[in-house]
């Protein structure tokens, strides 16, 4: 048997939308977690601070609840009555055994407690992490979209703006299903509306959110195997100089930021959306080829518009 785990203090568990029976198994495998030397606490959720909150996935108000303490950072543990697979979030069944609900709250407070990070909330991103090489069908309120296996298309599934779907994309809640090849997007593309490259989707959505789409590791060089394909206009224009620089060398991030005048939060929006695409390249390689690749060396046209742009001269090289 391992050792007990050290002492969680005041763990406390929030719980929203749950029948009677259901609350007395989470009270029970609660006092079980005592022997862990985890103190919790079972109360009402009221927007409090908690620890773990545990909710019912299987209506809205428990979906609006566990999105509003996901956004928060806040881990969460879902009862529902359906299968289990199809969850974008921990969760156990509801009629799970109090030995069931100890192990999965056992387990959360302690991921908590050890690793001093809150459980990541999924997004559309993140779930599409774990997809690669298969089509997926996400959907997230009002909006429904299926992504290909390849991951160069988007399909809009829903007759909603673009950009309302480009700006629920970093928000958490997203179920993912996961598809069969051929077949199973077959029989979804009678209610598609429109497509849209998923470059073009990955680098708008990054665009409008606040945060990188993926967590990104700063400390390494990185590089732009290639401009994505985006249509006219849509990026940021504190993004074109980093990219444009990215595209000619690697770079340190913090070196990037500081020789382009930008943020270091802004360059890790831009490095999250070119590994989303495929397009970032950490090997630190300075001969990597870009899409383009015309193997000159010399710096194209559109690069050095950009250049002049900013008051820069690409011939003499950016500094870093």
């Amino acid at each position: 048997m391992s050792a007990p785990a050290r002492k969680i203090s005041a763990a406390v568990i929030g719980c929203k939308g749950l029948d009677v029976l259901h609350m007395m198994r989470l009270k029970v495998a609660s006092s079980l977690l005592m022997a862990e030397y985890i103190q919790a606490d079972v109360q009402e959720w009221n927007q409090q601070k908690v620890d773990l909150l545990v909710a019912s996935i299987d209506d809205s108000a428990g979906q609006q609840v566990l999105r509003e303490a996901g956004a928060k950072g806040v881990p969460v543990l879902a009862v529902t009555r359906k299968l289990l697979s199809g969850l974008p979030i921990p969760g156990v069944a509801h009629g799970a055994s109090v030995r069931d609900i100890f192990q999965q709250l056992r387990q959360l407070l302690q991921q908590v407690d050890d690793s001093g990070e809150r459980f990541l909330p999924r997004t559309l991103f993140r779930s599409l992490a774990e997809a690669r090489g298969t089509p997926s069908l996400l959907h997230m309120g009002l909006v429904k979209v299926i992504i290909d296996a390849e991951q160069r298309q988007v399909t809009l599934m829903r007759d909603i703006p673009y950009e309302n779907c480009l700006k629920a994309a970093a928000e958490s809640g997203w179920t993912l299903s996961l598809l069969a090849p051929g077949g199973g997007v077959g029989q979804y593309m009678a209610d598609a509306v429109s497509h849209h490259a998923f470059e073009d989707f990955c680098w708008r959505a990054a665009a409008l959110s606040a945060e990188p789409l993926l967590p990104q590791d700063m400390r390494g060089l990185v590089q732009l195997r290639g401009w994505p394909e985006v249509t006219t206009g849509q990026l940021p224009m504190q993004w074109l100089l980093p990219m444009a620089a990215l595209m000619i060398r690697p770079w340190r991030p913090e070196r990037l930021a500081l020789a382009t005048g930008g943020s270091l939060d802004e360059i890790a929006r831009i490095m999250a959306a070119a590994a989303c695409t495929g397009l970032l390249d950490t090997s630190g390689n300075e001969a990597a080829a870009t899409r383009s690749g015309n193997g000159s060396g010399k710096v194209p046209g559109f690069f050095s518009r950009i250049a002049k742009r900013f008051g820069l001269n690409f011939s003499k090289g950016l500094q870093g």
